[in-house]
């Protein structure tokens, strides 16, 4: 039994031999090691400070708060005001739900435009979607007050129904 004890190498000389190993050090050429980012977190980060860049005043921190405006003083006596702000700094928003909800302005030189970037998107919606904006159409077509509002409405409706 000593002499197996003697020929058999101690844990340190084994972890020498893996150092000194090709098999155990080697990389494969064009392997998933080099494809890979060297820190995905920083990565990640300027890949949005990039697309923020892109959107110009859209990716703004005070662009996300006049947009969160709008909805939350939906209903209010501040909302028309939250709205005109909004259109005037960054312009309609490419937000289905907000352009319906900005509808409700009653205001002609809003709802106007309004409509026709909604005319514009349409072809682009989901089936979802395009149910809501006949809908709203057709409801502000039959109860608004404004003559043109009525018309463009009207037009508008007419010209989606059309294409489907």
């Amino acid at each position: 039994m000593g002499e197996y004890d003697d020929e058999r190498p101690d844990w340190r000389e084994i972890d020498r031999q893996r150092d000194r190993s090709k098999i155990f050090g080697k990389q494969e050429k064009g392997g998933p090691s080099k494809d890979k980012p060297k820190d995905r977190y920083k990565t990640g980060k300027w890949e949005k400070a990039l697309d923020k860049l892109f959107m110009g005043k859209k990716g703004t921190a005070e662009y996300k708060k006049a947009f969160n405006k709008i909805h939350q003083s939906y209903g209010t006596n501040r909302f028309v005001g939250n709205v005109t702000r909004f259109i005037e700094e960054y312009g309609l928003p490419d937000d289905v739900s907000t352009l319906l909800l900005i509808i409700d302005t009653k205001d002609k030189n809003i709802v106007i435009p309004v409509l026709e970037r909604l005319k514009d998107m349409y072809d682009g919606l989901a089936t979802r979607q395009k149910e809501d904006v006949k809908r709203k159409l057709s409801i502000l077509k039959l109860t608004d007050k404004m003559s043109e509002i009525k018309k463009k409405s009207e037009e508008v409706l007419n010209k989606l129904m059309i294409d489907s």
